[in-house]
């Protein structure tokens, strides 16, 4: 009489006939590429029950010796709370219904390759486990035998690092947002000029302070995927104005100047005004940081053929060394932890805004950095 499932059928396979497909598998030369694969890697047959286990998915069974994990489920080697709620074992609970393992296992018996996230939960000698895992499986026929490869990557600790900052950036934007809100108060009640400038100062700075936490959460987005872009008409002297009035109450900028172009072209471009801003931002910041006391940044943009260029100089030139690292993530001059600046410029400007990111750094010119963006006709036009 057939098991009771409320999910996968619960069947099993004979053992001999498991042992005898897992002994070819573990003599055959494919086995020690399979057991050289650095991530946990399991063989399963249409019975959804384990034939081949590398070293390493191992290490992350519950079981201490591979020959034990031979002829069980993935839930079960790995010791999942619900892989014996039914008779069944692994993939016939309730609960299974919801697994993304058991899902992808499935589609592969179907003869696709697939991958789902797996939320599980296991039994450890001290707690419960909880695990988030990247699944993939993939069809594999071997010596007539329908099998499916199962690997798997445990993401945990990267879904709880993009929690944390969710939950950091959400919290302590409102928290600015409400000290922002006292500063604008404190300056609207206050009659003193000497306290007038200082309120002015303090909201400025808490108004940069808050940019900087929302372009740090919004890289976190990029990085994702996830950001959304709002494409709209933007004056691009509006652009280039904005970027001198913020970044000339800088501390950066107290023994530098900033400049607009005399030859700067004031034009209508489409482009996410707010995205922009922040990547010219990053621009200027960078520029003032090369400066030396004294020195004078100049920004500008122009239209030529059918894009837009904005470009920042300044007098320094960086050595060869630098110029080869530039753009790559986490690749800095300024010490441990920075290096984030160019990286996020080159991947909203060239993975967001459909344009191009470029510099040249030469004892002739010093640096000057360019940004290229579309613009159609009808743009153009207007």
């Amino acid at each position: 009489m057939p098991l009771p499932t409320d999910f996968a059928p619960a069947e099993r396979d004979e053992q001999s006939t498991i042992e005898q497909i897992a002994q070819a598998i573990s003599n055959d030369p494919l086995a020690a590429a399979l057991e050289a694969i650095p991530v946990p890697l399991i063989i399963i047959n249409t019975y959804r029950q384990v034939v081949f286990c590398n070293p390493v998915f191992k290490s992350i069974s519950k079981y201490s010796k591979r020959q034990n994990t031979i002829g069980l489920r993935p839930g079960e080697a790995l010791g999942c709370i619900h892989a014996d709620v039914n008779e069944g074992g692994c993939g016939t609970s309730l609960f299974c219904r919801d697994c993304g393992a058991a899902a992808a296992i499935l589609r592969s018996l179907q003869g696709a390759a697939h991958t789902e996230e797996c939320r599980l939960v296991r039994h450890t000698p001290d707690h419960d486990e909880s695990l988030v895992l990247q699944v993939f499986t993939s069809p594999f026929e071997y010596r007539g035998n329908n099998l499916v490869i199962f690997t798997v990557i445990d993401i945990s600790h990267e879904k709880r690092k993009k929690n944390l900052e969710h939950m950091f950036f959400h919290d302590i934007l409102n928290l600015a947002t409400g000290v922002k809100y006292a500063s604008q108060m404190l300056c609207k009640v206050n009659t003193s000029e000497r306290m007038d400038n200082q309120c002015r100062k303090i909201d400025r700075a808490l108004t940069q302070m808050t940019e900087e936490i929302q372009a740090q959460k919004d890289l976190c987005k990029a990085e994702e995927g996830t950001l959304k872009i709002n494409m709209r008409m933007t004056q691009s002297g509006d652009i280039l104005t904005r970027i001198w009035d913020i970044y000339t109450g800088n501390p950066l900028c107290a023994e530098r100047q900033i400049s607009i172009a005399e030859d700067s072209e004031d034009f209508i471009f489409y482009t996410d005004q707010t995205i922009f801003a922040r990547i010219m931002g990053n621009m200027v910041k960078n520029a003032l940081e090369a400066s030396n006391p004294g020195e004078t940044i100049t920004i500008g943009c122009r239209k030529k053929d059918k894009e837009v260029i904005f470009w920042g100089h300044n007098n320094a030139v960086m050595p060869d060394k630098i110029q080869r690292q530039m753009f790559k993530r986490a690749f800095s001059t300024k010490g441990e932890g920075r290096g984030m600046g160019t990286y996020s410029m080159k991947l909203l400007v060239e993975k967001y805004l459909g344009g191009k990111i470029s510099f040249e750094s030469t004892q002739e010119i010093g640096t000057v950095f360019s940004i290229a963006l579309p613009m159609n006709e009808d743009q153009d036009k207007s």
